[in-house]
């Protein structure tokens, strides 16, 4: 299992995002979902609108709490 106690790279991750073409993420405010990493069943919505930064760390600390689900980002609107 990878060591996900190390803050995550954010900036990184937004460059590597701009780089690949996508929107800049840092624009958007997003939702996290989670999916049961067996069945792909979908759990809920653990956070419903949050920012590019905040999600990542709040996502990677759910991913550590629940090593069984699956987690996605989805973008729900722009930061006006």
């Amino acid at each position: 299992m990878p060591d996900i106690a190390a803050s995550p790279d954010i900036a990184a991750m937004r460059a590597e995002a701009i780089g690949a073409g996508a929107l800049d993420p840092a624009t958007l405010r997003f939702r996290i979902v989670e999916f049961d990493k067996q069945s792909g069943e979908l759990l809920g919505i653990p956070v419903s609108d949050i920012g590019f930064s905040d999600a990542i760390v709040h996502t990677a600390s759910l991913i550590e709490q629940r090593f069984d689900s699956h987690f996605c980002l989805e973008p729900v609107g722009f930061i006006q």
